[in-house]
C-alpha cells in the first residue's frame, strides 16, 4: 500500500475555490484529504473563505449576502456531505478566531478522526487538540546552506513534537530529505504544498519518504501508476 496522502488543493480540477464543487472534484479525482481555507463570521460561523479583505469576521452570513459579497459556503455544509467517507478534511485555518468556529463544527457532527489543522495553528500547541495539527514551517530558503537547513530543521522538530503536533507542513521548494529524517525520529508527519503537475518531481518527493502532497490536480497523481492500493490515514 502507498504510504502517501495525496491532498486536494481548494479550487482543484478548475473548480472554484473553498466550494462543494472542488471537495467534490477532490473526492471524485481519488484525493485522500481535501484541503479548505477556513475563517469565522461575526456570529462564529465557520465559513470557507481565503482573504482577509472583504474580512468575514465584520458580517454575519446574513449580512454578508446583504453587502453583495459573493456567497460562502459554510465549514458544516461540506464535512457533513463527506461524514463517515474514506477521506480527511485540511482545515488551513487562516485565523485564531477560525479555529474556535471550526472545532464547534467539527465537535457537533463528530468528525475528529476526519480532520487536520494547518494555518495559524500555534495557539494550539500542548492542547487537546494538538496532534490534529501540522504545523507550518517558517520559511527556509532554497539556497539556505545545508548546515544551517539541518539545524533550523531540528530545531522545528522538536518544536513540533513539544507543542505535541502530527506533523509539519512545508512548501515543496523547502522540502529536503534532511527535513523528512529528522520528523521521522521525531514521530512526525511531513506534508509539501503545493506541487505542481510533474510526475518525476512527485515520485522524487515521494521517494523521499514524505507523507502528504498538496496539488490542485489530484487526477494526474491518482491516475499514475502505482504499487498497492490507497489507503487513507485518519486522526486518533
Amino acid at each position: 500500500m502507498k504510504h502517501y496522502q495525496v491532498i486536494a488543493h481548494t479550487g482543484c480540477e478548475g473548480t472554484p475555490y473553498n466550494s462543494v464543487e472542488s471537495c467534490e472534484a477532490g473526492f471524485e479525482a481519488g484525493a485522500d484529504v481535501l484541503e479548505v481555507d477556513v475563517r469565522s463570521s461575526k456570529d462564529g460561523v465557520a465559513v470557507l473563505f481565503h482573504d482577509d479583505e472583504p474580512n468575514s469576521s465584520l458580517f454575519t452570513c446574513e449580512e454578508w449576502r446583504a453587502a453583495g459579497h459573493d456567497p460562502v459556503e459554510k465549514l458544516e455544509t461540506v464535512l457533513r456531505l463527506f461524514l463517515g467517507k474514506p477521506v480527511a478534511f485540511n482545515l488551513d485555518l487562516k485565523t485564531v478566531e477560525a479555529y474556535e468556529a471550526a472545532a464547534a463544527v467539527v465537535d457537533a457532527l463528530g468528525a475528529w478522526s476526519q480532520v487536520y489543522f494547518t494555518g495559524v495553528t500555534d495557539h494550539l500547541a500542548q492542547g487537546p487538540r494538538a496532534k490534529h495539527v501540522v504545523w507550518n514551517v517558517p520559511h527556509i530558503p532554497e539556497d539556505m546552506p545545508d548546515e544551517a537547513y539541518e539545524a533550523d530543521v531540528r530545531r522545528y522538530c522538536e518544536q513540533a513534537k513539544q507543542a505535541g503536533f502530527a506533523g509539519l507542513n512545508a512548501h515543496y521548494n523547502s522540502c529536503r530529505s534532511t527535513l523528512v529524517e529528522h520528523a521521522k525520529r521525531h514521530g512526525l508527519l511531513v506534508w509539501i504544498y503545493t506541487l505542481p503537475a510533474n510526475e518525476a518531481l512527485f515520485r522524487s518527493y515521494v521517494e523521499m519518504g514524505v507523507d502528504g502532497l498538496s496539488v490542485v490536480d489530484p487526477s494526474f497523481f491518482t491516475g499514475m501508476p502505482k504499487d498497492g492500493a490507497s489507503e487513507v490515514v485518519h486522526v486518533r
